[in-house]
């Protein structure tokens, strides 16, 4: 008998962001979950709530995706408890809207770390456990914003094309030990990113305009693209890049 799956989830604490949406569905589709996150009180209750929903085991990690030694940490409290790590998904992340003569040097180091560095030490610590299981699936949530030209996101843009770029060279390194490294570039979607509290109508007033559809996506929607990335069982996704903007812009 197969031994039980099990799954990452960084940033997915908060109840409405698109990492709880990831870590929920994943459950849904069997397997046990990790929520990563710094947020102790709402990565608790988001454990529990995909527990009781789902009937799958979930427990909540501290970690500071920015800090290897937390990220060490985290993992390994995962592969202990859990028994073993066969999926990852990279959702923290953050965003600090401003033009490029204005970033300082907190706005640079934090954009860079959280969304870069913490992506890397994500990726270099999970290795070993899926190398130990005979394979595994790692999704990095990178942006519209790596494609298209959005104001006041240059910082941000450029750590999210290097998700990108780092994502694909991993994947061509890890094709040995059965790794599908798979990238998910989501467009304007309803989360509050950038907001400590919950998201309100009026965060996303500019941003359905944009949108062909008339409406900004729903994390459920991106959240199902990230599920199926890391549970598909063939190879067919590893390098790719699978552009989620509800046609506000086509690649």
């Amino acid at each position: 008998m197969a031994e039980q799956k099990v799954a990452i989830v960084t940033g997915a604490a908060r109840p409405w962001g698109i990492g709880f949406s990831v870590a929920h569905g994943l459950a849904q589709s069997g397997l046990d979950v990790a929520i990563a996150d710094l947020r102790e009180d709402w990565g608790v209750e988001s454990a529990k709530k995909i527990a009781s929903e789902t009937g799958r085991r979930a427990i909540f990690v501290q970690t500071d995706v920015t800090s290897r030694a937390s990220v060490n940490a985290g993992v390994s409290k995962v592969a202990k408890e859990l028994g073993r790590i066969d999926a990852l998904a990279n959702v923290a992340g953050i965003i600090i809207m401003e033009p490029l003569e204005k970033m300082t040097d907190e706005g640079f180091d934090r954009q860079i770390n959280v969304n870069l560095r913490g992506t890397a030490l994500m990726c270099q610590a999970v290795i070993p456990h899926m190398r130990a299981a005979g394979g595994g699936r790692i999704v990095n949530i990178a942006s519209g914003a790596a494609y298209q030209p959005l104001l006041q996101q240059c910082v941000y843009a450029a750590t999210k094309a290097g998700v990108v770029a780092l994502s694909r060279v991993l994947a061509r390194e890890l094709t040995r030990d059965k790794i599908v490294v798979t990238v998910v570039a989501p467009g304007a979607t309803a989360t509050a990113m950038g907001k400590e509290g919950a998201p309100e109508p009026q965060d996303h007033e500019r941003l359905i305009r944009h949108m062909p559809w008339g409406r900004i996506l729903e994390p459920s929607e991106i959240a199902g693209v990230v599920v199926y990335a890391l549970t598909n069982p063939s190879h067919i996704l590893t390098g790719q890049v699978l552009h989620c903007y509800g046609g506000a812009y086509m690649v």
